[in-house]
């Protein structure tokens, strides 16, 4: 079962973009609608997708849904953090019925391997729609409501990470400042995305209807990514665990983000992680489905290192 036509969520963003590139440079024939939530985002939308359909699609909106899906039989879905779950999977489940064409949904999680309603404490079960719980939710939902979703859990951190929530200490400090050192796998975001694509495409047998532990090829602490970086980047990058530097940082953040209490709500989050890391185990999934390694560390950080070296700047004589 191949699908002809395709509705990427989130396509202005860095997961949701890739799924579209990739669709298109490997299936042009397939049409191909991008949804945004906003009918502001349309413009940019067309100028990064011009051979695609820019749609408004808001989870919260049954009626943009039942537009949106109209005629489309693949989707890739992901959410952002704390996001209404509920009210996502039950417009989306609702508009998927009314238009009856979508025959496959991929739908991104983020939880360690393995983990379920029974290992999250009471601190961190109060945020029905925070990290720990988000994507439980979401995937109960989904197969409550059944739905025609493959899952693809990201069972570990993006690389990309180091370029958005924590560079600024490696360019200020020379130091990857993370409380708790636990081991975590690593991955791409762009193999996600490719991974995610393709299985839209060309379902290969024994994945659809499953959920997927993807990662790439390194497993480490984050003391010993800050040895990688050091290695690869020829500057000494060490490790900052400090549990007060850290809550510090990103408390302003976090803060505005999500709001006051979210701060020592990640905290939690990232010290109960670190209490399951264990979990974390590196898969073969990214090699089974695109015939090809998952990106090394060592190579993401080197293709990326201008963000965390700037190039020096030469001020014109006088």
């Amino acid at each position: 079962m191949k699908v002809k036509s395709i509705l990427v969520f989130g396509a202005k963003d860095h997961i949701g973009s890739a799924v579209a590139r990739y669709v298109y440079k490997h299936a042009p024939g397939v049409r191909l609608k991008v949804a945004t939530h906003s009918s502001e985002n349309l413009p940019q939308l067309k100028a990064m997708f011009p051979h695609a359909e820019p749609v408004v699609a808001d989870f919260f909106d049954l009626n943009s849904l039942i537009a949106a899906l109209d005629g489309i039989e693949g989707v890739f879905q992901i959410s952002p953090d704390f996001f209404n779950e509920d009210n996502l999977v039950q417009n989306l489940a609702q508009a998927c019925r009314q238009t009856g064409s979508v025959k496959h949904i991929i739908r991104i999680l983020g939880t360690p391997p393995g983990a379920d309603f029974s290992m999250i404490p009471e601190v961190l079960k109060i945020y029905r729609y925070g990290p720990a719980m988000q994507h439980l939710v979401a995937k109960e939902n989904y197969q409550r409501a059944g739905l025609p979703v493959t899952f693809i859990n990201v069972a570990g951190y993006y690389m990309d990470d180091f370029t958005r929530m924590f560079i600024q200490p490696i360019i200020n400090d020379r130091a990857i400042r993370i409380a708790f050192d636990r081991t975590l796998a690593w991955i791409d975001p762009t193999d996600v995305a490719h991974v995610a694509a393709e299985l839209l495409l060309k379902e290969p047998n024994g994945y659809f209807g499953k959920l997927i532990d993807v990662t790439g090829q390194d497993l480490c602490k984050l003391s010993e990514a800050a040895q990688l970086f050091t290695e690869v980047l020829g500057v000494e990058i060490r490790y900052d665990g400090d549990e007060t530097r850290f809550f510090n940082a990103i408390q302003p953040v976090f803060s505005e983000k999500w709001g006051a209490d979210t701060p020592e709500y990640f905290m939690n989050y990232f010290k109960w992680e670190m209490q399951h890391d264990h979990l974390f185990e590196l898969t073969p999934h990214v090699k089974n489905i695109l015939g090809r390694n998952p990106k090394a560390f060592n190579s993401w950080i080197h293709e990326h290192r201008d963000y965390f070296l700037p190039p020096i700047k030469v001020l014109p004589a006088a």
